[in-house]
């Protein structure tokens, strides 16, 4: 079973979010998410036909833009903030999604440096880059932010490791520890930084996988299913409400209970 439309009252009604890598998959279940509890959402991702295509199909149901920019380009990140203020007047939410994804993962002795780089350039340096423009938005002329907050999509590659991502579960371990860190500056700003860590999570190349394939993947998880994306956006729209106006500097794991085992239980004795 997996989380529906919120009922009202909406709790991001009048806030603005950003969501980078927000076309596809993960983050575009984040960005439907939010607009259905109320807010406008700007759209990111590194091809401006699919960034207007995905802010097309929300704006069926709500407000949305969308914004494509490199975030891993410190001058892309700051006019993309920019147009962002200008086209809604203010940011209230960043949820920095995009990254590399794990595909073409090779044993250690093969992952060149170019890899290693660029999964760090995405993953890791645009969320430094988007999370310190955001944030200066969120506070322009030393007010106190109202409401903010940043969530950062990491994975349950920070805390267990997959087979052959180094690459890709070291960038994961740094958004923690990066959550940890700026939820620590941003504090006295009134900006709460909070990340959501899924497990197995159903996307557009699991969608190619066999019924087998997708059962053998789905037996390792207690709760019996691969999640979907609906269920980490369900998290997100959590922590970027004021529902947590408590909580900062916290990682919450939305991944069925696969990490809270000792072993998967074809291991068990």
């Amino acid at each position: 079973m997996t989380p529906s439309a919120p009922a009202a009252p909406l709790r991001l009604d009048g806030r603005v979010a950003l969501v980078t890598g927000g076309a596809r998959n993960i983050g575009l279940a984040i960005a439907r998410r939010l607009v259905a509890e109320g807010a406008a959402v700007a759209v990111n991702g590194p091809d401006a036909t699919e960034a207007a295509a995905a802010a097309a199909e929300l704006c069926g149901s709500g407000v949305a833009a969308g914004f494509p920019a490199d975030v891993s380009q410190p001058d892309a990140v700051g006019a993309m903030v920019d147009a962002v203020i200008a086209r809604f007047g203010r940011l209230d939410i960043l949820v920095n999604n995009a990254a590399t994804p794990m595909t073409g993962r090779v044993p250690l002795f093969d992952l060149d440096l170019d890899a290693w780089e660029q999964s760090f350039a995405v993953n890791a340096r645009g969320v430094f880059l988007c999370s310190v423009a955001a944030a200066r938005a969120m506070t322009r002329g030393g007010a106190r932010a109202t409401d903010a907050a940043i969530v950062n999509i990491s994975s349950v590659g920070a805390v267990r490791a997959h087979r052959r991502a180094v690459a890709y579960d070291a960038t994961k371990g740094a958004v923690e520890a990066t959550t940890r860190a700026m939820a620590l500056e941003l504090a006295p700003l009134g900006v709460r930084v909070n990340a959501v860590a899924p497990g197995a999570i159903g996307n557009d190349r699991t969608a190619a996988l066999s019924e087998a394939d997708r059962r053998r993947r789905a037996e390792a998880v207690p709760l019996g299913r691969i999640g979907a994306a609906a269920d980490v956006a369900a998290a997100v729209a959590f922590l970027a409400s004021a529902d947590a106006a408590y909580i900062t500097g916290q990682v919450i794991t939305v991944d069925g209970g696969l990490t809270a085992q000792a072993r998967p239980p074809q291991a068990e004795l």
